[in-house]
């Protein structure tokens, strides 16, 4: 009788193992019970890190730091990747948080993401850029952030710029009026300035690079912050895709 029941259990825990091993080679990531094996990743549209070059031979090509690591993210996973590319940040925030988008890529680096949402390491380096336009002789309404007590600075909507500006206030001992856009890009901003619809906008330095090509009279020597890491969110509860796409960016920047 003893060896019957040892018999069955032996045979118990080798389908258990075996079950196991099957299992372990299974899919490699499931992000959730509802998009298995589909990673839908948010990307900030932007010179730095997704943007469409159009040719005239209608060979569009797509280029940006972002962009390039999400594709080799997909083939070191071995998942299908949805790419989503954003223009509202504060939307794609949300949709981080209730799960819609798995990554969101990239934002710059503060204490809000990191006790709101999982992120990354660093991915690239940047930094936050007051945007005005020079006069016709030459200057500048703002040379340093002294300048801009009791003005009013357009950003995006639930930005980093904003958080950065609301503690500019406090070390200069004054009041910025910041006004927040909905729907409205860094390059959208940059043009409102660069057409005198405003005064000011905070941008990354990348992108004012890119639009002062465009409109030349435009002027961002006056940093708001220091250089600061851009990294990727995710929402809370994705600890095993952050280790596995954390593994994947340690080898590849």
């Amino acid at each position: 009788m003893q060896i019957a029941v040892y018999g069955l259990l032996l045979i118990i825990v080798i389908i258990a193992m075996f079950g196991l091993r099957h299992m372990s080679k299974g899919k490699p990531v499931t992000v959730n019970s509802e998009k298995e094996d589909t990673i839908h990743a948010a990307v900030v549209y932007g010179p730095n890190s997704y943007r469409v070059l159009t040719s005239e031979d209608g060979n569009d090509s797509i280029i940006g730091i972002n962009y390039h690591l999400l594709r080799g993210l997909e083939k070191e996973l071995g998942v299908k990747m949805m790419l989503h590319p954003v223009i509202d940040r504060d939307d794609a925030m949300q949709k981080v948080k209730t799960g819609e988008y798995d990554i969101l890529a990239s934002l710059p680096a503060d204490l809000y993401l990191k006790d709101n949402y999982l992120t990354t390491g660093d991915i690239y380096l940047d930094r936050m850029v007051l945007l005005q336009k020079r006069s016709k002789n030459g200057t500048l309404s703002a040379r340093s952030s002294l300048d801009l007590d009791g003005d009013t600075i357009h950003v995006e909507k639930g930005s980093a710029a904003k958080r950065r500006l609301e503690n500019l206030q406090k070390e200069i001992g004054g009041t910025i009026t910041i006004v927040e856009e909905p729907q409205l890009s860094e390059e959208y901003l940059a043009m409102k300035v660069a057409n005198g619809v405003w005064k000011y906008t905070v941008v990354n330095e990348k992108t004012a690079e890119q639009m002062k090509e465009q409109y030349p009279d435009l002027d961002y020597s006056t940093p708001v912050s220091f250089t600061q890491f851009q990294l990727w969110i995710m929402p809370q509860g994705h600890d095993s895709l952050l280790n596995l796409v954390n593994a994947y960016l340690m080898k590849s920047i």
